[in-house]
C-alpha cells in the first residue's frame, strides 16, 4: 500500500484515481449509453433548480416503471 501511496503522490493523484480511475472513467465504464452519459454532463452545468427538476423527473419515471413491473408481476 506505501508504493501505492508513492505513486499516487508522485502523479499529484489520488490512490483512489490510481487504482479506480478517475470519476470520469468510472461513469463511462458504468454508463454504456454515451448519450446518457453526454446529457448527464450537460445536466451537471444547469441551475440547482434544474438539477433538482431533472431529478425529480428521472425519480417519478423510475417509480413508475418499478409500480408497472410489480402490477404486471
Amino acid at each position: 500500500m506505501e508504493v501505492i501511496k508513492k505513486i499516487a503522490e508522485a502523479l499529484s493523484v489520488s490512490t483512489d484515481a490510481l487504482i479506480y480511475g478517475s470519476s470520469d472513467q468510472q461513469a463511462k465504464n458504468k454508463i454504456k449509453d454515451t448519450e446518457l452519459l453526454t446529457m448527464f454532463n450537460k445536466v451537471q452545468s444547469l441551475e440547482d433548480k434544474d438539477i433538482s427538476a431533472i431529478k425529480s423527473l428521472i425519480s417519478a419515471y423510475i417509480l413508475k416503471t418499478d409500480l408497472q413491473k410489480n402490477l404486471n408481476g
